[in-house]
This record gives C-alpha cells, structure tokens and sequence, in this order.
C-alpha cells in the first residue's frame, strides 16, 4: 500500500533534523503501517503546557522537541482512516520505526523503553508510546 504524509504530517517533517524526516520518510515509504506526525518543535509556551498536564517530564528548554531543527517527534498510528492510540498499534509503529533507524545508523530513544533495555513498557513509569528521539 502507498502511504503519503499529510499536510499537517509535512509540516511537522520539516521542523526535524534531516536524520529523523529520513527516518520517517523510509518508514512510511515502506507501505506497512500508516501514521501522522503529530508534534515535533515545539515552543517555550506548548512545551510548559506538556510538562504541566503530565505529558512530559522536562521543562522548556530541556527536551529534544525544543530544538531547531527538533530531534524529537510524536508519531501515532493511523488505522482505518483514523489516529489509534491503542498500545498495540503504538508498540507495531515503533518497532518499524526502530527497526528502520538501526538499519540507518540512527540512534533512537523510544518513549515506551527509555532506557533502551530488552524489556520495554513495563520496567518504566512514564509511557510515551508515541515519542521517538534521536540519543
């Protein structure tokens, strides 16, 4: 299946390092999932906001989102014509994606495996099964 990135998917693309957009682009190129990206840079004002309601552990400007070009992006599946959330989906998205950086020499941080072990999602606390960065 051919997949295409959004408008909305584009734009954020274009706030990435060039590693991350080549990341990405070969993910979805690939035809196997499909997926938007929903954040990338994000400002001093979005970046507190997160902190405050809990969807991140750091303050401006201490986050990979708060670069320019940013080194960090939310991606989240798209299935059946709409976003998921659902861990499974999340989980498949990000084992692509992984897959595909490791093939390009690209180190990557998952947010469902922090700390970069053998044992993802239940040896953490903070999940953020939609969060890939560069390390």
């Amino acid at each position: 299946m051919d997949f295409i990135f959004g408008e909305k998917s584009q734009k954020k693309l274009h706030l990435l390092s060039y590693k991350l957009q080549q990341v990405l682009r070969e993910v979805l190129s690939l035809g196997i999932m499909d997926f938007s990206i929903i954040e990338t840079f994000r400002d001093e004002e979005t970046q507190n906001k997160a902190f405050e309601e809990g969807k991140s552990k750091v303050n401006w400007p201490n986050s990979k989102h708060n670069l320019h070009p940013a080194e960090a992006a939310d991606c989240v599946p798209y299935i059946n014509g709409e976003i998921s959330w659902n861990q499974f989906h999340c989980c498949v998205l990000a084992g692509i994606i992984l897959a595909i950086a490791e093939k390009l020499g690209v180190e990557i941080r998952w947010g469902g495996n922090w700390d970069r072990d053998e044992e993802p999602i239940t040896d953490q606390d903070f999940q953020d099964l939609v969060h890939f960065e560069e390390v």
